[in-house]
C-alpha cells in the first residue's frame, strides 16, 4: 500500500519552512548588509511564501478562472529569478544589462502565465520548464570556477540542493509531458504530494547551504581585512610574511628560483614635512595603484610599512631577465603626480634578492633585498650629484 501524504499539510509545512527561510535570510542580510546576493535571496524566499499561500488557498477554496495557478506560478517564477540573480551577484557576476533583461522578462511571464492558466498541461510545462532551468543554473553558478577548494566546499551544499530542486522539477515536468493525467489535474495525487515533500526538504538543505556559504564569505572578508593594508588595500606585513614563508617552502621542495623585490619612495620624508601626512598618504595610494599595474598577474605585491613595498615574482630564470623586469617596473612607477595643485615627481629605489643565491630564509632574503635597494638609492644620489655639478 502506497504511503499517502496530505497535500494541505505539505503546503502548510512548505509555508512554515518558507517563513523560517525568510527570517534566516533576513538575519543574514542584516548582519552582512554589504554581502552581494543575500538581499535577492531574501526577497526570493518571501515570494516563495506568497506562492505557497496562493497554492494553499486555491486548494481550499478552488478559485475560479485559474486565479490560483496564475498567482502561485507568477510569484514562484519571480522567486526563482531572484534566486539565480542572488547566486550570480554572490559570486561576483553583477550585470546591469542582465538585471534589465530579467525585468523585461517579468511582463512576458505574466502574459504567458495568464494565457495558459486554464490549460493544465501548458501551464505546468511553462512553470516547471522555467523553474527547472533557473534552479539548475543557480546551482552551477555557486560552484563555477571557485577561487579554491575551501570556497567550493563552502558553496557545495547550497549548489547541490539547488540542483536537486531543479532535478525534482525536471521529474515533475517529465511526468507532465508524458501525459500523466493525475500529475497534471489532481493536486492531491501521490505525484504532487511527493513533489511537495521533496521540494520542502531540498529547500531546507538549500537554506542551510546558503547559511554556510555566507558564513564562509564573511570569515574570508574578516581574514582579508586583517591581512590588508587599510590605506593602499595591498597585502599588509602579516600577509607578506605569510606569502614569503609559503613561497620559500614551495621553492625549497621544487628547487625553483624566485625573486624578492623591495622598493621605497625617494625623499618620502620631505613630502610629509612639506605637504603634511595626508599628502604622504595620497602619494602612497598613487604608488600602490601604479604598482598593481606594474606587476604581472602571477606576482605578489604588498606593503611592508611606511613607504616600503615588496614584490614576489617567479619564473625569473636569469639575472638579465630580472634586471629587465626591474627597469620596466621603475619605468612604470617613476613619474609626476599632482599634489595640492602642484606637480610632484615620484621616483623609487629598487633592490632584489634571488632564492637560493642570496639566501634561503625569509630574513636573509629581506636583508639582501634591503641592502640591494639602498645600493640603488646611493647610486641614484651619486648620479644626481654628478648631474648637478655638470
Amino acid at each position: 500500500m502506497a504511503l499517502q501524504l496530505d497535500t494541505a499539510t505539505l503546503v502548510l509545512m512548505f509555508i512554515t519552512l518558507a517563513i523560517t527561510s525568510f527570517i534566516v535570510m533576513l538575519l543574514i542580510w542584516r548582519i552582512n548588509r554589504n554581502m552581494p546576493g543575500v538581499l535577492y535571496w531574501m526577497m526570493g524566499t518571501f515570494l516563495n511564501i506568497a506562492s505557497a499561500v496562493a497554492t494553499l488557498l486555491n486548494a481550499q477554496y478552488n478559485w475560479s478562472e485559474g486565479w490560483g495557478p496564475f498567482l502561485s506560478t507568477i510569484t514562484s517564477l519571480a522567486a526563482n529569478m531572484l534566486v539565480l540573480e542572488g547566486a550570480l551577484r554572490f559570486r561576483g557576476y553583477a550585470s546591469r544589462r542582465r538585471g534589465q533583461f530579467f525585468l523585461a522578462l517579468i511582463p512576458v511571464f505574466i502574459i504567458a502565465t495568464w494565457v495558459t492558466r486554464l490549460d493544465p498541461v501548458a501551464h505546468s510545462t511553462l512553470h516547471y520548464g522555467i523553474t527547472m532551468t533557473l534552479q539548475l543554473l543557480a546551482g552551477v553558478v555557486l560552484i563555477w570556477r571557485t577561487a579554491n577548494r575551501d570556497e567550493l566546499q563552502a558553496n557545495l551544499l547550497a549548489a547541490t540542493a539547488s540542483v536537486l530542486i531543479g532535478l525534482t522539477v525536471a521529474w515533475r515536468l517529465t511526468l507532465t509531458l508524458s501525459g500523466d493525467e493525475l500529475a497534471v489535474t489532481r493536486e492531491s495525487s501521490p505525484v504532487n504530494q511527493w513533489y511537495l515533500f521533496a521540494g520542502a526538504n531540498f529547500h531546507v538543505a538549500w537554506i542551510f547551504g546558503l547559511s554556510v556559504a555566507c558564513y564562509f564569505r564573511s570569515r574570508q572578508q574578516e581574514m582579508l581585512l586583517a591581512r590588508e593594508d587599510s590605506l593602499t588595500s595591498l597585502p599588509n606585513r602579516r600577509w607578506v610574511d605569510e606569502r614569503v614563508g609559503q613561497t620559500l617552502k614551495e621553492a625549497q621542495r621544487s628547487g625553483d628560483r624566485f625573486a624578492l623585490i623591495m622598493l621605497d619612495i625617494n625623499n618620502f620624508k620631505q613630502v610629509n614635512d612639506r605637504f603634511g601626512h595626508s599628502a604622504g598618504d595620497s602619494v602612497l595610494t598613487e604608488l600602490a595603484a601604479r604598482l598593481r599595474g606594474a606587476v604581472r598577474e602571477s606576482d605578489f605585491a604588498g606593503r611592508l610599512g611606511g613607504d616600503e613595498f615588496v614584490i614576489l615574482t617567479r619564473q625569473i630564470d636569469t639575472d638579465e631577465l630580472l634586471n629587465q623586469m626591474l627597469e620596466r617596473m621603475r619605468h612604470r612607477l617613476d613619474g609626476p603626480m599632482i599634489l595640492n595643485g602642484k606637480e610632484l615627481n615620484i621616483s623609487v629605489s629598487i633592490g632584489a634578492a634571488v632564492f637560493p643565491a642570496d639566501g634561503n630564509s625569509r630574513d636573509a632574503l629581506l636583508g639582501a633585498a634591503d641592502a640591494s635597494m639602498y645600493r640603488d638609492k646611493n647610486k641614484q644620489k651619486h648620479v644626481g650629484a654628478r648631474s648637478a655639478v655638470g
